[in-house]
């Protein structure tokens, strides 16, 4: 009997060893250091960036052998008020497993790793959702939850961002593309529209092409300029764009008068 017992421990115990080698070698990216390898992905992370609950959150990252740009903002929901805050309207935690997280976001689209695709060899900036504030908050919202519970929901988007954003461009060696693509689907899409000349000034100015496509993002709302200001806590730069009740199309106009003919802009929907 102990000899079986014995023999059940050591089968456990390689188990569970190998769980961990497959959790830490492959399903969890390394963090992202100096000179990063071309076609490895990485997380980026810092002690300012959280998910809506304070838990921890990180950026993935992907250095190409192109000298071109794809800036990617994933959806899942959004919170403008104390009931879609109480209601879990979006995504509200990150989810761990980095290779799980990439998969899940991406589901075959333009940041995946498929061979063949015109992206392939592109450096990728990816952001997972988990803030409900677009990508563009700083705030934190105090709401009473279903059980009377006072709680904090972290609108802290635009810190998770900013914070990824300067330290890929310190470590990573892409601060001057050929060319940058600023995307993103659902709640990512408004991002892509809120963020882009963010991108453009702080970031990539001198890109010869810029282009931004936004990912079926249309809600029309009245108050698109209080929920940024007041809510998300986004910055006035940022939320000065809002005039109307369709973020997309403020946003998208503001970068056409910028720019000019010197961006493309982009919007697809579908009825699947």
């Amino acid at each position: 009997m102990k000899k079986a017992l014995k023999i059940v421990g050591i089968i456990l115990a390689v188990v569970l060893a190998l769980i961990l080698l497959v959790y830490f070698f492959v399903l969890q990216y390394p963090d992202l250091t100096e000179n990063p390898t071309v076609g490895r992905w990485y997380r980026v992370s810092s002690d300012e960036m959280k998910d809506s609950e304070g838990g921890g959150y990180h950026a993935l990252f992907k250095k190409g052998s192109e000298n071109k740009i794809m800036v990617y903002f994933a959806g899942g929901g959004v919170s403008i008020n104390e009931e879609t805050a109480r209601d879990d309207t979006y995504n509200t935690k990150m989810v761990w497993p980095d290779l799980l997280a990439n998969v899940t976001m991406n589901m075959g689209g333009l940041a995946s790793d498929v061979e063949g695709s015109p992206f392939e060899n592109w450096s990728i900036i990816l952001f997972p959702y988990a803030t409900g504030d677009f990508h563009a908050g700083t705030g934190a919202f105090h709401y009473t939850d279903k059980d009377g519970k006072e709680k904090i929901l972290y609108h802290n988007g635009y810190v998770n961002y900013t914070q990824a954003m300067q330290k890929v461009m310190e470590l990573a060696g892409i601060g001057d593309p050929e060319a940058v693509v600023v995307t993103g689907y659902s709640a990512g899409g408004f991002a892509t529209a809120l963020l882009a000349d963010d991108i453009f000034t702080n970031y990539f100015p001198n890109a010869e092409s810029k282009n931004v496509l936004v990912d079926a993002s249309l809600l029309l709302y009245d108050d698109w300029h209080t929920v940024a200001t007041d809510i998300w806590e986004t910055p006035k730069e940022i939320s000065d764009q809002l005039t109307g009740d369709n973020l997309t199309l403020d946003c998208l106009t503001a970068l056409h008068q910028k720019y000019g003919d010197g961006i493309h802009l982009l919007f697809d929907s579908s009825t699947k």
